[in-house]
């Protein structure tokens, strides 16, 4: 047969063609150039010299014995062709090794002497790439898995924890807080959530293509199954390929897993939500607003300068200078806007608030609470009778003004109340413009004196839902049993503890406490035997002077002025004639009175202290009184905000499974590469070098355009990753057995054998820790070799 190589048999070796190399046939390749090159070591050289001659030289073996034996025509020094070798390992840019039954056959001439210039038969016109094909030439690899992709298949999977973790961390920072800047935070959250998601799928995508290869060495698929394995990750229309889901269960598994990965992305941010809440702050409130009735006791109106502000009560005066010679003030009336503070709190039915108690008090946005201490004027209260024991002896005993008789159902009155025995005479004397006493000096002896503090007298009656018998006397006018009651209460000087609560800027006000101290006035009062008109009262040592201790009888007077703004809803009575009632007390426009029935209240005797609790509480709405003071107390703040709720368990049930996937996954990975031998890709550079098989060749004419429609029949070819069969069961080389791993048909590829020698490997040895340089192997390696073969 006739030689198609650039140069045949012993002829000298040719330069390189000035024109492009002859036309590459599909159908009938060159032989491998593993194969045909020449190679001459200078020892070998020395050996063709020593031959006897007579020997048999390469070119005298037939064509068919030198293929057989992977043998070709190696030149002597001098150009003679003597002795048969074998040539170093081609460079990556020659043609592919030839198949079992390839019908042509190519030569190739001598060789360089130096190994590491050997004559590439394949020339180009190209500079550059020849250079590269030149420097190729002969090199050599070892099995070994690099540590690139490996570790980045870790360190994506790292990455990915680290990111779940840090999502985790990130959520953790803002539970509870306010809800700020929620579309930065979200947007955080998702930013998070999706670097996760991405180094996870990179994990699972690299550790997919490491057991794919795996598939491909022990499973023959066809071409269909083997794009769809390629491309799974990426286009999901390709698990519709049973073949692939068939023979490679687990590498569809994790494709799977790429493509389900992502929905953690779209879960974990989910679990930060904001809802309202409140934020709950103890903390100290250094000016709450209180009351001292002592500044009033202090307060002079000729020098408002020491006490800025408006007083409850109103004085006259002996001397409006001050100036004569015992000279005194003396009490008046309430002044108009304690009136004002009264009657509003009465008709609000609730203590009178200042709009900005709140801001003042608490800061702005922000509730409170927090409880306050001061002493004030109340009224201790106490029943003494009612139907069932009507105590007649004691009512008469402590002075009552009236008995159960005068009460339904016996009498008239559903309500009466008498408020003013013993109360302070209203004017003391007739007075000038300017408040002066119009006669006088000498005054009178008990002008401006406290003598008593009126007592509240209050009796009332009840309809309960019983009916009377229609017998009984009392059904035709009341129809419903009623049960009467008879209390008292006095004026006590009195410490409070009042819970002030503000939420969303309203004020509730709670007596936690009232101690009473000691009456106002602490004297008994009597009717007057001589005048049944008039009381005397006594001890007159216990009467409270204008002009003894002022400071305490400014202070009786000012509790003395809001026991008669109370006393002016009290006094009167609310009678019954025949089928109507008749009102004749203030009480009827307060909330002492059920606006359904016009009755008193059931429980009139607590709710009568609570209504004047009310008037006390409502002087906290004016900061510019007299009495109005501040305090620091101890505080508890709450502010109810929109804030941050971290559901954890929505975030880590999503990454958990994701990470745990991903986990089992990489060391799937991870023993695919330590089966495999080697880390791989399905990047075009690895199909290049995988699939350089003269069948493959053949199987593609017509379809090298890569272009749709794909050859049915060509898609339905199956292929396996192995190693190619060449003449039966590979050759024998300088490098051992030289054999060529590729896809090819399952006919013609056998099983890769992990650490085996195939072409352009170094030979597997257990002392590589001893290195020596790439040129000693291979030179060792061709000599030991190229003795054998002798």
């Amino acid at each position: 047969m006739a030689s198609r190589g650039p140069y045949s048999g012993n002829s000298s070796p040719a330069r390189s063609p000035d024109i492009y190399p002859p036309q590459y046939d599909p159908f009938d390749p060159p032989l491998d150039p593993i194969e045909m090159q020449s190679y001459t070591p200078s020892w070998e050289t020395r050996r063709s010299a020593e031959e006897p001659r007579g020997r048999r030289s390469t070119t005298d073996i037939p064509l068919v014995e030198r293929r057989s034996r992977s043998a070709v025509s190696l030149p002597s020094d001098n150009g003679a062709d003597t002795t048969p070798g074998y040539a170093p390992i081609p460079p990556a840019g020659h043609a592919p090794r030839k198949s079992v039954g390839a019908a042509s056959v190519h030569t190739f001439g001598a060789s360089l002497n130096s190994f590491g210039s050997t004559l590439n038969p394949f020339k180009t016109n190209d500079p550059d790439t020849q250079a590269l094909v030149d420097r190729r030439a002969g090199e050599i690899a070892e099995w070994r898995v690099h540590w690139q992709t490996p570790a980045t298949m870790l360190v994506l999977f790292v990455a990915g924890v680290m990111g779940a973790v840090g999502h985790h961390l990130f959520y953790m920072h803002l539970n509870g807080r306010p809800a700020e800047n929620q579309l930065k935070m979200v947007r955080y959250g998702t930013a998070l959530a999706f670097f996760t998601k991405a180094m996870l799928v990179g994990t699972v995508v690299l550790s997919y293509r490491q057991r794919i290869w795996h598939t491909f060495r022990k499973k023959a698929m066809t071409i269909s199954a083997i794009d769809s394995l390629f491309s799974a990750t990426e286009d999901p229309t390709k698990f519709r390929s049973f073949e692939m889901v068939r023979n490679a269960k687990l590498a569809t598994l994790m494709a799977i897993a790429s493509w389900l990965i992502p929905i953690a992305a779209v879960l974990s941010p989910g679990s930060l939500t904001s809802e309202p809440k409140d934020l709950h702050n103890i903390t100290f409130c250094p000016r709450v607003g209180t009351l001292d009735f002592s500044n009033e006791s202090r307060f002079n109106f000729r020098n408002e300068s020491v006490f800025p502000g408006s007083s409850l009560i109103y004085y006259n005066t002996t001397d409006v200078n001050g100036k004569a010679p015992g000279w005194f003030d003396y009490y008046d009336q309430p002044s108009k806007i304690s009136k004002r503070l009264s009657i509003t709190a009465a008709y609000l039915q609730k203590p009178v608030q200042n709009p900005q108690a709140s801001v003042n008090n608490c800061d702005n946005g922000w509730n409170c609470t927090y409880t306050i201490h001061f002493q004030g004027p109340g009224y201790n209260c106490e029943e003494l009778a009612n139907s069932s024991t009507p105590n007649a002896q004691q009512l008469n005993s402590q002075g009552a003004p009236f008995n159960l008789t005068a009460l339904a159902p016996q009498g008239n009155n559903v309500y009466m109340a008498n408020v003013d025995v013993g109360d302070y005479a209203d004017p003391q004397v007739e007075t000038n413009d300017k408040g002066e006493p119009a006669s006088g000096p000498p005054y009178p002896p008990l002008l401006g004196v406290f003598q008593t503090e009126p007592v509240l007298w209050i009796g009332y009656s009840i309809n309960t839902s019983k009916l009377y018998d229609k017998s009984s006397e009392y059904y035709a006018k009341w129809g419903g049993v009623h049960v009467s009651k008879i209390f008292k209460c006095e004026a006590y000087h009195t410490n409070y503890t009042v819970l002030m609560n503000y939420t969303d800027a309203i004020q509730t006000a709670t007596i936690l406490n009232r101690t009473y101290t000691s009456p106002i006035v602490d004297t008994d009062v009597q009717p007057n035997s001589r005048n049944a008109s008039q009381v005397v009262a006594t001890p007159s040592s216990n009467f409270v002077r204008p002009n003894d201790d002022v400071e305490l009888y400014k202070l009786t007077a000012t509790y003395h002025a809001m026991g008669s703004l109370v006393r002016n809803f009290l006094r009167g009575t609310i009678s019954r004639e025949t089928t109507f009632q008749v009102t004749k007390s203030d009480i009827s426009e307060t909330r002492l009175v059920d606006t359904s029935t016009s009755y008193p209240i059931k429980d009139l005797m607590n709710q009568t202290q609570s209504f004047f609790e009310d008037m006390i509480v409502t002087l906290l709405s004016d900061p510019h009184l007299i009495v109005a003071s501040t305090d620091g107390v101890p505080c508890s703040k709450t502010r109810s905000i929109n804030s941050y709720v971290y559901q954890a368990r929505g975030l880590w049930i999503g990454y958990a499974i994701a990470v745990a996937i991903a986990f089992v996954f990489l060391l799937v990975g991870a023993w695919s590469i330590f089966q495999n031998g080697v880390a791989s890709d399905t990047l075009f550079s690895r199909i290049m070098v995988t699939t350089r098989n003269p069948t493959i060749d053949r199987l593609s004419v017509g379809a090298c355009l890569g272009g749709d429609p794909f050859p049915t029949e060509l898609r339905k070819t199956k292929l396996k990753f192995g190693v190619l069969l060449e003449d039966g069961e590979g050759r024998d080389g300088p490098l051992g057995r030289v054999e060529h791993c590729t896809f090819g048909t399952v006919g013609e590829t056998k099983d890769i054998v992990k650490h085996g020698t195939y072409a352009g490997l170094k030979r597997w040895r257990k002392d590589a820790e001893e290195e020596v340089g790439d040129v000693e192997e291979k030179d060792a390696l061709l000599h030991e070799h190229w003795k054998e073969s002798l």
